[in-house]
C-alpha cells in the first residue's frame, strides 16, 4: 500500500443530504477513527457520501485518495421506468430467466398499452377462484417515477380509477404474497457495486423483512398499512406497537429471524435465497453497458423483494440510498456491522483508537452470545475486543493496515489520478484494490460475481460477454433447482456443496444467517 494513499492528514468524511440515517452513518464513521469534513477544508476528504448521485463528469477530477459512493450512470435501475425498461428489454432477449418482476407500462407514454391490457378478460384456474382470489378485474399498483418512501403509491382495479400528474410506472400487482400471521412483508437486501469493469458485485447476508402493520385483505385497497411495507409508512401506523400475531410489535425482522420462522414453519427455503442471488445479478447486468470505467466510486443498493405464496421472488425496486435509519433493535443489529464491513471490502482504514476497536467488538459479542451477556456480570475488556480486532486483521491479508503509524505524509501537491472513460483498467483503486482479484467475502459481504471462472473472464463485458454471463447463471438455477428436488432431506451446508461443485464456485454460497 503506497504512502499517499489517503491524502493529508487523518481520513476525512463528507456526508452532504445522506438521506435517511445520516447520525447512524456519522457514528460509524467516528468509530473507525476518522474525522468528520467542515467546509474550511476545501477538497481535503477522503469520502464523500450523498444520497443524491454527483454530476456525471465528477469522478474525473477526483484524487487517488479521494472516493465517492456513486458510479456515473450506475444507478440507472434506480428510477423505476427505467427498471421496468431495462428487464423488459433484457426478458425480449434472454427469455424467462429475466420473469422477475411484475409486468409494467409507463406512464403517459404506455397509457394505450395499459388500456388495452386492462380490457383484457382476466382468466384464473379453479383453485384460485374456489379460494376467493377470482375477481373480473387484476389489481394494478401505480408508482410516481421520482418518489421513494411509499409516497404517491395507490392501488386500483378499474382504469376509470387511475388519476396520475407525473411520470407514473404501472404494474400489476402480486395479489397472492407470502403471510406471516396474516401480514404482508418483503425484504430489504443490501448490495455494494465497487466495479462495473470489471463487473463485480456484493451482497450482505444479513438484511431485513419489512411488515405492513395492518392484516393483508384483498377487500380494502385504500389502506396503505395493509399494501405497503415501507417502514417509513408504517411506523405511523395504529398497529405499529401493538403485538401481531407472529411478527410481534414493530413491523421489522432480522432476516435471522425470519428464516428460524420458515424452519419453524417447515417452509424449505434453501432454494429461495439461490433465486434471489440470480435475481441481484441479473438486475444489476442490465443496465451495465451504459456505465463507463471509473475507479474509487462505489455503489451502494437497497434491493427490495417481495415472496409470494409459492416462494417465488419478486423484485419491486432498487433504492439508490437504502434509509439507515436507527428506529429498532432490527436496524441496529444490521446496518451498524453492515456499514463497517463495507467500509473493510472498500479497504477504507479502521485506526485503532482503542474505544472504536471496543465499541465494534462489544456488539458483535453481544449479538453471538446473548445468553452469556444475559448475565449482567458478563462483560468484554477492551483489551479482549482489541485482540479479537488485531485476530481479524491478520486473518485479512488483502487489507490494508490501519494502525495510525501508517497515516501518510502530507503530500504538499497531491497528483490527481486519472479516470478517463477511455482508461480500460478501472478495477486498481487509489488504495491498492484490484477488483479483479476482490475478495470473496469480506465479513458480512458474499461475492455475487464473478462466482467461477467463466463469469470471471466475461467480467470485463466486453462484445457478447453478457450472454455468457446469463448461461452460466441460467445454469445456476438449473443446478440449484435439481439439487433442491434430488436432495429434499440433505443439509444446507451439503446443498451448498453440492451446488459449488456444479457451477465450479470460487467463493461460497450467499444464504442469510440462521
Amino acid at each position: 500500500m503506497h504512502e499517499e494513499c489517503f491524502g493529508e492528514g487523518p481520513f476525512t468524511f463528507r456526508l452532504n443530504d445522506a438521506g435517511s440515517g445520516p447520525q447512524l452513518l456519522t457514528q460509524v464513521c467516528l468509530e473507525r477513527g476518522w474525522k468528520e469534513y467542515n467546509l474550511d477544508s476545501g477538497d481535503q476528504w477522503n469520502l464523500w457520501w450523498k444520497a443524491s448521485g454527483f454530476p456525471a463528469n465528477y469522478h474525473r477530477n477526483l484524487y487517488s485518495w479521494q472516493y465517492i459512493n456513486h458510479i456515473p450512470k450506475g444507478s440507472s435501475i434506480c428510477r423505476k421506468d427505467n427498471l421496468v425498461r431495462h428487464l423488459r428489454c433484457m426478458k425480449k432477449i434472454y427469455g424467462n430467466i429475466y420473469d422477475f418482476s411484475p409486468h409494467g407500462y409507463n406512464l403517459p407514454v404506455e397509457y394505450t398499452k395499459l388500456a388495452a391490457e386492462c380490457n383484457k378478460p382476466r382468466t384464473m384456474n379453479a383453485k384460485d377462484q374456489s379460494e376467493g382470489y377470482f375477481d373480473a378485474n387484476p389489481i394494478w399498483i401505480c408508482k410516481p417515477v421520482a418518489q421513494s418512501q411509499g409516497r404517491g403509491i395507490f392501488l386500483f382495479r378499474n382504469l376509470s380509477e387511475l388519476n396520475y400528474d407525473t411520470n407514473t410506472i404501472v404494474q400489476k400487482y402480486i395479489e397472492r404474497p407470502l403471510l406471516i400471521g396474516g401480514y404482508k412483508f418483503d425484504l430489504r437486501l443490501y448490495v455494494c457495486i465497487p466495479s462495473y469493469h470489471p463487473l463485480t458485485i456484493y451482497m450482505y447476508r444479513e438484511g431485513l423483512a419489512r411488515f405492513g402493520t395492518d392484516k393483508f385483505t384483498l377487500n380494502d385497497l385504500r389502506n396503505p398499512f395493509r399494501h405497503l411495507t415501507n417502514s417509513s409508512i408504517n411506523k405511523l401506523g395504529p398497529g405499529y406497537a401493538e403485538m401481531k400475531d407472529r411478527v410481534g410489535s414493530g413491523c421489522k425482522w432480522t432476516l435471522k429471524q425470519l428464516r428460524r420462522y420458515f424452519r419453524q414453519a417447515g417452509i424449505s427455503d434453501w432454494l429461495l435465497w439461490q433465486k434471489i442471488s440470480v435475481l441481484v445479478v441479473l438486475t444489476v447486468l442490465s443496465q451495465v453497458p451504459q456505465v463507463p470505467p471509473t475507479s474509487n466510486c462505489f455503489e451502494f443498493f437497497g434491493f427490495d423483494v417481495l415472496i409470494d405464496h409459492l416462494l417465488k421472488p419478486w423484485l419491486l425496486e432498487v433504492n439508490l440510498s437504502p434509509a439507515l435509519g436507527n428506529d429498532c433493535d432490527a436496524d441496529q443489529s444490521v446496518k451498524k456491522p453492515m456499514l463497517h464491513d463495507l467500509f473493510d471490502l472498500l479497504g477504507l482504514p479502521l485506526y485503532n483508537t482503542g474505544l472504536s476497536v471496543f465499541s465494534i467488538w462489544n456488539e458483535d459479542f453481544k449479538e453471538n452470545n446473548r445468553e452469556l451477556c444475559a448475565n449482567k456480570n458478563a462483560t468484554l475488556s477492551v483489551m479482549n475486543a482489541a485482540g479479537r480486532w488485531r485476530k481479524k486483521q491478520r486473518q485479512k491479508s488483502a487489507r490494508p493496515k490501519s494502525s495510525s503509524r501508517y497515516k501518510p505524509k502530507s503530500p504538499s501537491k497531491p497528483k490527481i489520478r486519472k479516470q478517463k472513460s477511455e482508461n480500460k483498467d478501472s478495477s486498481h483503486w487509489g488504495n491498492g484494490k484490484d477488483w479483479t482479484i476482490g475478495p470473496k467475502r469480506e465479513g458480512g459481504w458474499i461475492k455475487l460475481c464473478p462466482f467461477n471462472e467463466r463469469t470471471q473472464f466475461y467480467s470485463y463485458l466486453e462484445k457478447g460477454s453478457a450472454k455468457q454471463i446469463v448461461c452460466q447463471l441460467t445454469k445456476w438455477m438449473r443446478s440449484a433447482k435439481e439439487i433442491a428436488k434430488t436432495h429434499p432431506h440433505a443439509s444446507e451446508c451439503q446443498l451448498n456443496e453440492f451446488l459449488a461443485k456444479d457451477v465450479e464456485l470460487m467463493g461460497e454460497v450467499w444464504i442469510p444467517p440462521i
